[in-house]
């Protein structure tokens, strides 16, 4: 495992991992909210308000994984 370790960085991969991992179910949640909105919820102001906060969520998620993964691969180095 010591030379494997020389020629791979463990801990990024890890961190890599567990973030895209992340990033999956965080998309998967997210569209299983919008189509269930879609399917249930009449055309109006609340599907428009609720499609809107979905999509908000979702790219600040990004924004957030993104960001502890550079502060995670910053203070790695």
């Amino acid at each position: 495992m010591e030379e494997l370790e020389k020629w791979i960085d463990v801990e990024a991969v890890q961190l890599l991992t567990h973030h895209s991992s992340a990033v999956i179910s965080a998309v998967l949640l997210t569209a299983l909210v919008a189509f269930l909105v879609q399917k249930v919820l009449h055309d109006g102001f609340a599907k428009k308000c609720i499609l809107l906060i979905d999509e908000l969520l979702i790219v600040g998620l990004f924004a957030w994984f993104a960001f502890k993964l550079f502060q995670n691969m910053r203070d790695s180095f």
